[in-house]
């Protein structure tokens, strides 16, 4: 009997997003995401973008959309401040539609995010010692001063 070949293993695919004020945090992401064993697409969600998707000029930019279709899991850098998210919240529920696994990285003190994070499986601070565990796989979520968010409520909108 002859063994059958190994198949080699699929490469996990990381879809990492951020917007101008995260600019400087991607590389370091980028860098963890690939000691991990994730190959990884970055797409800088544009302040013009948001823009004209909220004009209902187009729903996605195709970049960023093609990038979490693809992806395994998609990584969200938010800045502090949520005036400059861009279009961060349309491309976390293009993911959560897609089944994508969504985990944020926030900068600052920032506690409050786009509706669509709501079902993110993390959403840890800036420089977290954590960040390891979210990229295995782990649901993690921190406050501002980084201690864990035990009991979550989500908001559920009624439909009628």
């Amino acid at each position: 009997m002859t063994p059958e070949p190994s198949r080699p293993k699929t490469q996990l695919r990381a879809c990492l997003i951020y917007v101008r004020a995260t600019e400087q945090e991607r590389d370091p992401i980028r860098e963890k995401l690939e000691e991990a064993g994730y190959s990884v697409c970055a797409v800088k969600a544009e302040l013009e973008d948001a823009v004209a998707a909220q004009a209902g000029e187009i729903a996605i930019p195709e970049a960023l959309a093609e990038c979490i279709r693809n992806a395994d899991l998609c990584v969200f850098l938010l800045p502090e401040m949520g005036a400059d998210d861009a279009c961060v919240g349309l491309g976390a529920g293009l993911a959560s539609q897609l089944g994508k696994r969504v985990v944020g990285i926030v900068a600052g003190a920032r506690a409050d995010y786009p509706r669509d994070f709501e079902t993110a499986g993390g959403m840890i601070r800036q420089d977290s010692e954590r960040l390891e565990q979210v990229i295995r796989g782990e649901d993690v979520w921190e406050e501002p001063d980084r201690s864990i968010i035990r009991d979550r409520t989500i908001k559920h909108i009624r439909c009628q």
